[in-house]
């Protein structure tokens, strides 16, 4: 079976800019890249391939000649729903109206583990106690 790709690396020197040379040689189209062209256009498989880059940078990488084969890149009305998703920001916490009033009132705890490399004691866990009212810690080691 051919690969979708053949690929090649130049050599392991850096060019100007820190980057390592990769040269791509189309073997032949898949099913699915024949059918994102068709569905989305050329423009939306550039904007894929790249991570999501924004319509503009892609366009301006290719008036720049930075990337080889990079056809003209339409600015798109439409928006990438992928994009959106991950510009949403979160509704923050809300402000707690209570307050304890001494310590030891109200005591937050974590577990956490196991680690992927034991203590010098040989501890896998650490349990965690945060007092509200001072902040102090207390970390024990959990075998």
């Amino acid at each position: 079976m051919q690969n979708e790709y053949d690929v090649r690396f130049h050599d392991s020197s850096y060019t100007k800019n820190r980057m390592f040379p990769l040269y791509l040689k189309s073997a032949n189209l898949s099913e699915s890249y024949a059918h994102t062209v068709s569905t989305h256009g050329e423009t939306w498989l550039w904007h894929y391939r790249y991570g999501h880059l924004p319509f503009k940078s892609l366009s301006l990488m290719q008036k720049q000649s930075m990337v080889q084969g990079l056809p003209v890149i339409d600015e798109q009305s439409s928006s990438c729903e992928n994009c959106i998703l991950g510009k949403h920001q979160r509704d923050s916490f809300p402000i707690s109206e209570s307050r304890v009033k001494g310590h030891l009132d109200l005591v937050h705890t974590d577990l956490c583990g196991p680690m992927q490399t034991p203590s010098i004691g040989g501890s896998l866990y650490f349990l965690t106690f945060i007092d509200d009212f001072s902040r102090k810690t207390w970390t024990y080691f959990l075998k």
